[in-house]
């Protein structure tokens, strides 16, 4: 079997979920403890880039998951980061639920091969989720009381978000590609079949 045939993709799914939610909070409490002030990776947009392009372990090709499936997998990636960032609920679930489809018509459209194209999808990934949360949370400005500046602040900086999305991404596809192997191998053992058992007829006493 030379492709990943035996992770269906409602389970993949879930697997980049929590692989996702996972590095959200480990990324997160990293830079908190270490009092890093850099700008930090959005992983879940690189999981997302993992997702549509197929990238998968080496030697082991992801097969392409229905849509349904990529779909629900990035709107709960959005959600999870609308929690972890205290958006209101739903901004980040849209705005990565609008970019996987963007990236699911690039897929369609665009030959992109290669760890450097795949990275800088992520970088235009991550770009379009900020770009689609910025003017969410502009036109939600009002009803949410935020200030002039917050937003323009946020703009500014989406450029080092991205680029730091982008350095950060082979990094997270080793790591969402050494759970798909893991699942892989977890998936055979679990489908191989058991053994039968032999039963050895023992030997009758001679008659007395």
């Amino acid at each position: 079997m030379n492709s990943v045939t035996g992770i269906n993709g409602l389970y993949r799914g879930l697997l980049y979920v929590a692989v996702g939610w996972l590095l959200t909070a480990a990324v997160a409490g990293l830079g908190k403890t270490l009092g890093i002030t850099v700008m930090l990776p959005a992983t879940s947009a690189a999981l997302l880039i993992h997702m549509v392009f197929r990238a998968g372990p080496e030697g082991h090709p992801l097969e392409a998951a229905p849509l349904p499936a990529d779909l629900a997998a990035a709107l709960a990636l959005g959600y999870l980061e609308d929690l972890h960032q205290g958006l209101p609920t739903g901004t980040l679930t849209l705005a990565y639920g609008l970019t996987l489809l963007a990236m699911r018509w690039a897929d369609g459209r665009l030959s992109i091969r290669g760890p450097i194209g795949r990275a800088a999808m992520a970088l235009v990934a991550c770009a379009l989720i900020d770009l689609i949360t910025w003017a969410v949370l502009l036109s939600l400005s009002g009803p949410l009381g935020l200030p002039p500046g917050v937003l323009d602040a946020g703009l500014a900086t989406m450029h080092w978000h991205a680029l730091a999305t982008m350095l950060a991404t082979p990094a997270i596809w080793a790591i969402i590609d050494g759970a798909l192997r893991l699942s892989l191998r977890v998936s055979r053992l679990l489908q191989r079949p058991s053994a039968p058992v032999q039963r050895i007829a023992g030997r009758r006493p001679p008659p007395s």
